[in-house]
């Protein structure tokens, strides 16, 4: 991969990590007020808040990180030390978000939350792999009046 697609997807994955910090510090009746788009619709659907927010949303919001760092990795690393790392990196920004939320009056640390941030990084991170490297190896045309236009 060259190299500008390299910085690419650490600018991608340093803005996650910003984000990240940015969502997870803020105080929880600010952050609760924000979520309320996404709460109060499944609450009509009998989706808790507690496994919207909780497990899905800790696995969701670091798969990006996951996938990004992974992406970022492709100079010539195993897949497995693409996952591995896209997980470390999720892990260790986990650890330092309750860490720091452990400081703080209005935010709570959960080590349950650290699992399922990791589990997300890893997921993403596999994903991208999974797609990276399913859509190198095929041939994808998109064909116009029977002449190819792009083929990677």
């Amino acid at each position: 991969m060259p190299r500008l697609h390299l910085k690419f997807w650490w600018i991608v994955a340093l803005g996650c990590a910003l984000w990240l910090l940015w969502m997870t510090l803020r105080p929880n009746p600010q952050v609760a007020e924000n979520l309320e788009v996404l709460t109060t619709p499944a609450a009509e659907r009998g989706i808790s808040a507690f496994w919207l927010i909780d497990i899905a949303g800790n696995i969701v919001v670091f798969a990006p990180l996951g996938a990004s760092v992974a992406m970022a990795l492709a100079d010539g690393r195993t897949l497995a030390s693409r996952l591995l790392w896209g997980t470390l990196v999720g892990l260790a920004l986990s650890c330092t978000i309750e860490f720091l939320q452990g400081l703080t009056s209005s935010r709570v640390s959960s080590l349950s939350d650290v699992a399922l941030n990791t589990l997300g990084a890893a997921i993403g991170a596999a994903l991208a792999l999974f797609i990276g490297r399913n859509f190198n190896r095929s041939a994808l045309r998109i064909s116009l009046h029977g002449m190819y236009l792009l083929r990677l």
